[in-house]
């Protein structure tokens, strides 16, 4: 960041405060508190300055503003960091779910990298629930990785039509400037969802049955069939795992 030298005008110090309002904006909270502390040192070494009375008193109270907004920027990093655990149960039967309902909590961090893990990728309906959350995730502007970890589908047709989707919706993902890798894994068994932020705030929602939690439909000419909240759910338990200051152990699984 922009370090100022003696002699030189507000102007810099100016842009380095507007910058940091819009990564805070943006949700880019370490950049944003970056910005800040510069831009206080900065206005720090005016204020040492030869000046006049009143510009002194306007460094002054300018640093007193910005030095209030990056203490409140750092709690809220703090509150951020704080673990978050929670469980949800869906029952048998029940309605009114979607992915954007069950993924609303880790989206409002504003992730950047998410690691999909699903064992059971092999049938045309499986694969579409994968293209569903990815286009959940690419409408939330933020993300820029995907990361899927899976089983290859038995030999034969079915696994060369599992690599043919699969290719496909990485190639729909490159076009939006995402990145999308497969990784398979024989031994895989747990289903899950990671989700991680700029400031290493890390998101594990385990699955209980994977991104297949949606009942099979009768045919796709009746209600649900491009509305998953209107569709009937297994009975499935959910956990919500949040990590903020730790997050950057689990960051290496991105």
């Amino acid at each position: 960041y922009l370090r100022l030298e003696y002699g030189f005008g507000m102007e810099d110090i100016n842009q380095l405060f507007y910058a940091g309002r819009c990564r805070e904006e943006e949700g880019r909270f370490q950049e944003a508190l970056n910005l800040y502390q510069t831009g206080l040192e900065n206005l720090m070494e005016k204020l040492r300055q030869p000046g006049t009375a009143d510009m002194k008193e306007f460094y002054k109270q300018l640093m007193n503003d910005y030095l209030c907004k990056a203490e409140a920027l750092k709690n809220r990093k703090q509150q951020n960091a704080r673990p978050f655990v929670r469980e949800i149960r869906i029952g048998n039967d029940d309605t009114g779910w979607s992915y954007r309902r069950i993924f609303s909590k880790p989206l409002e961090d504003k992730p950047t990298h998410v690691r999909v893990q699903d064992p059971y990728l092999h049938s045309r309906h499986q694969v579409n629930n994968l293209v569903a959350l990815c286009e959940l995730l690419a409408a939330s502007k933020s993300i820029v990785h995907i990361r899927l970890i899976t089983k290859e589908a038995p030999p034969g047709q079915q696994r060369t039509n599992q690599a043919t989707w699969l290719s496909d919706l990485g190639v729909s993902l490159e076009s939006r400037n995402i990145t999308f890798v497969t990784n398979y894994s024989e031994t895989l068994h747990d289903r899950e969802v990671r989700f991680k932020n700029e400031d290493n705030v890390v998101w594990t929602v385990i699955l209980g049955r994977g991104l297949d939690m949606f009942k099979k439909l009768p045919n796709w000419n009746c209600l649900g069939a491009f509305r998953f909240e209107l569709q009937e759910m297994s009975r499935v338990y959910n956990n919500y795992n949040k990590r903020g200051i730790m997050g950057y152990i689990l960051s290496h699984l991105f």
